[in-house]
């Protein structure tokens, strides 16, 4: 499969419909802008910049970047969701205790390059969760965190929480800064531009969920949301969207597995032979199972009657998950 293009990614990013993260298990960072908010955007041969207010993010090509698409499950009984994952090499995972790496001299404004940059040492593969303060306590707090993991250092969250550093996303694709405040235990995140720390899952080190269907010797560097056809752009849940649905195709078709594909053709072909869904096959991978309940879901909101006693017997269960995902 072709990597990505400068090209491909600059149209993506324009749209101010797409979403944007960066990250791995337990710890991602998300870049988002409304349509009509204020955004400066600069192209050139080698990246693309995005900065507002709230957020701002940096996409290179430096590195061969492979694009695999796919549709999600939604937990509701009834939509599902789009991604575009932007995938490299799975790496090592460097080191997962707290580093200093200096002055961030490759921030995207230039009013933050002399703030000092930390890796949280909570990212995976690689990917890294890092923080960016000009403030001189937080700063050497983190200084003698240094050596040592995160979630060993329960005070220092106290004083990130009185800081509210910048956080900063880093991967080979480029990097996702979040300026918003970060939220109170317990406190839900701001609209826009944030970051999400699960610890339950950031111990795994592993670079996704097992519902993500990226193969094992491969990791997201970058990845794309596009509007979902199920929910607003604030996440409040609308009547299906077909335009919407169909806008991403073209990237299913392009840049899907070939196992989904499989997996489409073969429930598709038991609905047109009318065979019964008790006596059909049904996938026995977890991802064969989402992908057909997805294909289900997705001909019952087009009025296709077929798929009634399909869905009765094969998408009742809830999305399978892990302890801590949730969250």
């Amino acid at each position: 499969m072709e990597p990505a293009s400068l090209e491909l990614l600059g149209t993506l990013v324009r749209d101010p419909a797409n979403g944007w993260s960066i990250g791995s298990f337990g710890a991602i960072g998300e870049f988002v802008r409304d349509a009509d908010e204020p955004a400066s955007i600069e192209e050139s041969d080698r990246r693309i910049e995005t900065t507002t207010a709230r957020g701002a993010m940096r996409i290179s090509t430096v590195e061969p970047l492979r694009p695999i698409a796919w549709d999600g499950l939604a937990a509701d009984g009834e939509g599902w969701s789009h991604t575009l994952a932007f995938c490299i090499p799975r790496p090592a995972t460097a080191g997962r205790t707290i580093r200093r790496l200096g002055a961030d001299r490759d921030a995207i404004r230039e009013s933050d390059r002399d703030a000092m940059l930390f890796d949280l040492g909570v990212g995976s593969g690689a990917v890294g969760m890092c923080l960016r303060t000009a403030d001189r306590a937080l700063a050497e707090a983190m200084i003698a965190a240094e050596g040592v993991p995160l979630l060993s250092v329960p005070a220092l969250m106290g004083e990130v929480l009185r800081a509210q550093p910048h956080r900063v996303l880093l991967s080979p694709a480029g990097r996702i800064e979040v300026f918003q405040p970060i939220p109170p235990p317990g406190g839900k995140s701001p609209a826009g531009p944030h970051t999400h720390l699960l610890p339950k899952l950031i111990g795994t080190d592993r670079p996704h969920s097992a519902n993500v269907p990226i193969p094992d010797d491969l990791q997201s560097a970058l990845s794309m949301h596009p509007r979902s056809p199920w929910r607003t752009p604030l996440g409040e849940k609308q009547p299906y969207d077909p335009a919407t649905d169909r806008a991403f195709a073209p990237m299913l078709a392009r840049y899907g597995l070939a196992d989904d594909a499989a997996v489409d053709a073969g429930l598709l072909d038991a609905l047109r032979r009318r065979a019964a869904p008790e006596l059909a096959g049904w996938p026995a991978t977890r991802r064969g199972r989402t992908r057909a309940r997805i294909l289900l879901r997705r001909l019952a909101a087009a009025g296709d009657g077929r798929v009634k006693p399909w869905r009765i017997l094969h998408d009742r269960a809830p999305v399978e998950s892990e302890e801590g995902e949730e969250a």
